[in-house]
């Protein structure tokens, strides 16, 4: 028998002690997928430099501590008024808050109609597909404790949107959070999620947390879902996160993805276009400083004729920070009248600052349109210059073009108080951006 490592070893002593407490541990069905799911976590291991969908990505930093599950418990000394603070101002939502991957009744303001805990038999029916590819996803299976499960029937319709607070509360050890959210659409139903991932840690601490989260949409005939995740955690944090789509005919998603937090993020996003019409729209925005390391990995699947695909991603790094892009786009062969664009563009504020940008297009039919693009580098000095010559300074013009380099992502979003907070977190990262908050 293969030895294992002790961190691996671990893991499974965890899993042990916590097994009986996850929700649904009476289902016998639920306890042995999450035990197959273990082992294979454990059979995989932590990703090393010699996989390639990782080589970007040293994963040591996650291999530095032995995470415990952080336990279920009650808002504790967080407010109403605290949650209000993180939430956008004026945002008229359905408010469901999570504590360390618990749900938070007490704090959230929801019709019980779309209450979340996976503690029913419908949590065994977890979407499987890329399990074998991905060892956190296989972990995730295996620990999860809560996430949100939405689930609308045939032409519902939602008048307002579901936002989602994540909130990382770290204590005395470091603590790992599993969350599993499930977004199902029926025929012609029409929904707005918001994911907001945030923490109320000291960013001075010495003690991190992991945050691993799975997201499975699946969207019926006709259905239009937009989903924006925001992730604005601690610097202490570690975030390995996929998000899985499964689209049938004529269905539309459009996908929303702001990384600012984090100390090391990892973040895929893969999409299988499977009927007949179906379209995926994404825009990304990451934005790290300091030594902070943000990776997006992307996959979408043409598998069916018709379908479109546009993708738009950007990064502004500056001080020592790593932005990763591996974009992959695959034409199967009955996809014929394939609609494909990808785009991706780093903006550098920093000679320090690295990005590794790797856009992939596969494909396999003849009758296709399909294009994609990839850019680094820094403002252009001319531009800087004519600012300046209209009376802003150096900083305030250099600031003016860095936020204007995300600005048109941002407002793809359409929703104003949404968009605002986003401008606000972002002026916070730019040097000097509160010099520039004042001019817009």
């Amino acid at each position: 028998m293969t030895q294992l490592s002790p961190l691996l070893d671990h893991y499974l002593a965890e899993h042990a002690r916590v097994e009986r407490e996850l929700p649904g541990a009476e289902l016998q069905a639920l306890q042995e997928e999450r035990k197959a799911a273990l082992a294979r976590f454990v059979a995989a291991g932590f990703p090393g430099p010699r996989d390639e969908h990782w080589k970007y990505s040293d994963t040591r930093p996650l291999q530095k501590q032995a995470f415990e599950l952080a336990a279920a418990q009650t808002q504790g000394n967080i407010s109403r008024e605290t949650i209000d603070s993180l939430m956008p101002e004026g945002l008229e939502a359905s408010r469901v808050v999570f504590v360390n991957g618990h749900y938070q009744a007490a704090l959230s303001d929801l019709d019980a109609a779309l209450s979340l805990a996976l503690k029913t038999a419908d949590s065994a029916q977890l979407i499987t597909a890329r399990e074998s590819e991905h060892a956190f996803m296989a972990m995730n299976q295996a620990f999860a404790t809560d996430g949100a499960f939405i689930n609308l029937s045939n032409g519902e319709q939602l008048e307002k949107p579901i936002y989602l607070l994540f909130i990382g509360q770290p204590g005395d050890e470091a603590q790992m959070v599993q969350l599993r959210n499930q977004i199902k659409l029926g025929k012609q139903a029409q929904a707005t999620v918001i994911e907001h991932y945030v923490s109320l840690a000291d960013d001075n601490g010495d003690i991190g947390y992991f945050n691993n989260c799975v997201t499975d949409i699946e969207l019926g005939e006709n259905a239009s879902l937009t989903r924006i995740r925001v992730q604005n955690e601690s610097v202490k944090a570690m975030q390995v996160g996929v998000t899985q789509a499964h689209l049938k005919r004529d269905s539309r998603l459009n996908l929303h993805s702001i990384d600012l937090g984090g100390r090391w993020v990892r973040y895929d996003t893969n999409i299988a276009l499977a009927e007949t019409g179906a379209e995926a729209h994404m825009d990304g925005l990451y934005v790290p400083n300091k030594r902070q390391h943000i990776d997006n990995h992307t996959c979408v699947d043409h598998l069916a004729p018709h379908c479109v695909s546009r993708e738009d991603y950007k990064g502004i790094l500056a001080d020592a920070s790593r932005g990763v892009f591996n974009g992959r786009i695959v034409v199967h062969k009955d996809a014929q009248k394939t609609d494909s664009e990808q785009s991706s563009a780093a903006l550098l504020l920093s000679g320090k600052a690295e990005v590794d940008a790797k856009p992939e297009l596969e494909i396999y039919a003849d009758d296709v349109k399909c294009k994609h693009g990839a850019t680094v580098g820094e403002l252009d000095e001319s531009a800087v210059f004519y600012l300046q010559s209209r009376g802003l300074s150096e900083n305030e013009a250099r600031n003016v073009l860095t936020y204007s380099f995300a600005d048109e992502l941002i407002h793809r979003i359409g929703i104003d108080a949404l968009q605002k907070m986003i401008e606000s977190l972002l002026l916070a990262k730019l040097p000097q951006g509160e010099s520039l908050e004042e001019l817009l």
